[in-house]
């Protein structure tokens, strides 16, 4: 996407007018002080959509850089690259560790005109065993002058009229859509990604949310425990916006005076991304984008999964409308139908029942250790991790919500590489995901909202060297403390960051064509 390309798009929108740049505040993206141009379109009623050019590309270039390494790779690639007589520097990343503590070294070699000269030079060293990526050093973390190309509505929810709703995609859990099909489908005002989801079969299943959903009141997955989340209350005349730091799902089933603890809801069996369940392996605390596994589960099953159950070794049990046995099957696998629940054992779970017995299943959901009603208007969704909390920028509670790079458990196997990071494996631990997916500018999108009931939404646009650069979890925490918020929480980001105003997208996803999501946050006429 070039400039011509971005003016075109710009002045493309309806009604969008110039708006002065005191308008909105000194976004900070990249680093303070960059010059910001601003358009300005009134949507409704108490929002407005602001189109922000930031900052303008300089001196920066392409480069080959390793990752995180520990201090005996870091030892070997420089003896390697100092054999070859290869100009290269010995960097630290652009932050510490949230405990304080420095990340691993990163090689990098500086100063290539093109990627593909870059490319053609990672394949050449491949051959004496140095794995460098090539990167844009505008989108390393380091203070940059960008350009940044971001999308931000202000939502005044004391006048809205409308309503901010979660919307899955094709109303079910399985299935993947675009933000402009969700937004035309909802006949909405605008509306951007939400939560993170399965990127592919093997990680649950394709599209399914990566964590908590909870539509109109119905708990339909469980919790990634101690993730972050963001609450829709749409039960008043106006809808209310608010951020939970942790949140904990509990799902218990009663029969004959027996308490069973339910696994998993509306999930594929054995495999829990994100991780932070219950008697999950190797970890029950929560890892971004790390795939933990479960041999015995129960897990719970209604309409809003799709129109099968998971086929597989176990047994099913199925309850009609009343929570009655209806049915036992000695394997897994059955048409769903709306007036039925399907629970699953699988491996050494066992649950004894008979027909016409009556099971009862019970969900709770608890935001910062209270329980929350889950009544007729109440929405929640997986996100993180969290970027303000009571008006500070928050970086603490990175260890918690699963982006520690210190976690209980080593990086081995099972990871979800969803928009093609290229982390490396040189680590044992997670220092190089969190230099890679914290540190580094991507694309993202991120909802904060302010102490007097103003909700913001913003995407930064990225991976478009010298048009837009995409920003890093602090840029985006610095942006949202900018523009006054109490709390604001990082949603899916990406190859997902997409922002549809009136009907048309404000600005180019990172993959080839908009990607398909697990769901959107819609804001209707």
């Amino acid at each position: 996407m070039n400039k011509t390309l971005l003016a075109m798009l710009i002045s493309s929108l309806p009604f969008l007018a110039h708006a002065s740049q005191w308008d909105i505040p000194d976004l900070g993206v990249g680093d303070s002080a960059l010059t910001q141009s601003v358009e300005h379109q009134k949507l409704a009623e108490g929002v407005d959509f602001y189109q922000v050019v930031r900052g303008e590309s300089h001196n920066e270039t392409y480069l080959l850089s390793s990752g995180v390494l520990n201090e005996k790779t870091v030892a070997q690639y420089v003896a390697t690259l100092k054999k070859l007589d290869i100009q290269h520097t010995v960097e630290v990343a652009p932050e510490p560790a949230p405990n304080g503590r420095p990340l691993g070294e990163i090689v990098r070699i500086r100063g290539f005109s093109s990627a593909e000269q870059a490319g053609d030079f990672a394949t050449q060293l491949k051959q004496s065993d140095l794995s460098f990526s090539t990167r844009f050093s505008a989108q390393d973390g380091y203070p940059t002058r960008g350009p940044f190309d971001i999308s931000l509505l202000r939502i005044d929810l004391n006048q809205y009229q409308g309503k901010v709703e979660s919307i899955l995609a094709n109303d079910k859990i399985t299935t993947a859509e675009t933000v402009s099909s969700m937004a035309k489908r909802n006949n909405a005002l605008a509306a951007v990604n939400g939560g993170f989801f399965a990127f592919s079969d093997k990680v649950g299943d394709l599209g399914a949310p990566a964590g908590l959903y909870v539509q109109d009141g119905e708990l339909l997955r469980e919790a990634a425990n101690q993730r972050p989340v963001l609450i829709i209350d749409n039960s008043g005349n106006h809808s209310k916006v608010m951020i939970g730091a942790s949140v904990e799902t509990q799902v218990l089933l009663s029969h004959n005076n027996q308490e069973l603890r339910i696994d998993g809801l509306n999930r594929k069996p054995g495999i829990i991304l994100n991780c932070g369940g219950f008697g999950d392996t190797p970890s029950t605390e929560a890892i971004h984008d790390f795939v933990c596994t479960d041999d015995s589960e129960i897990i719970v099953y209604n309409s809003a999964y799709g129109s099968q159950t998971p086929k597989g070794e176990g047994s099913e049990i199925i309850l009609d409308a009343a929570g009655k046995v209806v049915a036992i099957n000695p394997s897994r696998g059955s048409q769903i139908t709306s007036e039925h629940q399907y629970i699953q054992l699988s491996g050494e779970a066992t649950l004894s029942v008979k027909l016409g017995d009556t099971v009862t299943i019970e969900s709770k959901v608890l935001v910062d250790g209270k329980e929350v009603a889950l009544t007729k208007g109440l929405s929640m969704l997986n996100a993180g991790p969290s970027l303000v909390t009571n008006f500070e920028i928050d970086k603490a509670s990175r260890n918690t919500q699963g982006f520690n790079p210190y976690p209980s458990t080593g990086n081995h196997a099972g990871s979800q590489d969803d928009d093609g990071l290229g982390v490396s494996g040189a680590m044992e631990n997670r220092e190089g995901f969190y230099n890679g997916w914290v540190l580094r500018r991507h694309p993202r999108t991120a909802l904060g909202v302010t102490a007097e009931n103003v909700l913001y939404a913003a995407v930064v646009y990225g991976r478009a060297p010298t048009v837009t650069e995409g920003a890093s979890i602090t840029d985006m925490a610095v942006m949202m403390k900018s523009l006054g918020t109490k709390s604001a929480i990082n949603l899916d980001g990406g190859g997902s960051s997409m922002m549809v105003v009136d009907g048309k997208r404000t600005g180019s996803s990172s993959d080839a064509s908009e990607r398909e999501v697990s769901d959107a946050i819609v804001f209707t006429h």
